[in-house]
Order: structure tokens, then C-alpha cells, then sequence
């Protein structure tokens, strides 16, 4: 496994423990999708691909993920 599969994979399970933290319920049909392929170890330009979106609103999708978690774990 190369340096960058590695880093992927790393980033990847540090975002499904992050994603853990919210009800999958509650989150929008999109953000569910860029979360199971974003978990799975798909790069933000392959999800992009597969939801027909750019990588950038992926990016966009997975930071309102991360930033809805933080409040979460904070309640």
C-alpha cells in the first residue's frame, strides 16, 4: 500500500469516528451518501464522480458533517 492509499485510509476511519457521533436519520440524503462513500475510502474527487457533483462540494458536504459532530459531542 502506497504512502497516499495509507494516508486515504487513515483520514477515511478518522471521519467514520467523527460520523459515528450523529444520527444517520437526521442528515440529508447527500450527506449520507458522501458519508458511507467517504467511510468506505473513496477520494473526494470519486464521490464527486459518483453523485455527479464536484470535489469541492464534496469537501463542502464533509466539513457541515464534521462541524455538526463537534456540536453534537458538545451537548
Amino acid at each position: 500500500m502506497s504512502a497516499r492509499e495509507q494516508s486515504l485510509k487513515e483520514r477515511c476511519a478518522r471521519f467514520g469516528t467523527v460520523i459515528s457521533r450523529l444520527e444517520l436519520q437526521a442528515l440529508t440524503k447527500r450527506q449520507r451518501q458522501v458519508a458511507e462513500l467517504r467511510i468506505a475510502g473513496l477520494s473526494l474527487q470519486e464521490i464527486g464522480k459518483r453523485l455527479g457533483i464536484s470535489a469541492e462540494r464534496v469537501r463542502q458536504i464533509e466539513a457541515r458533517l464534521r462541524s455538526r459532530a463537534k456540536i453534537a459531542l458538545s451537548n
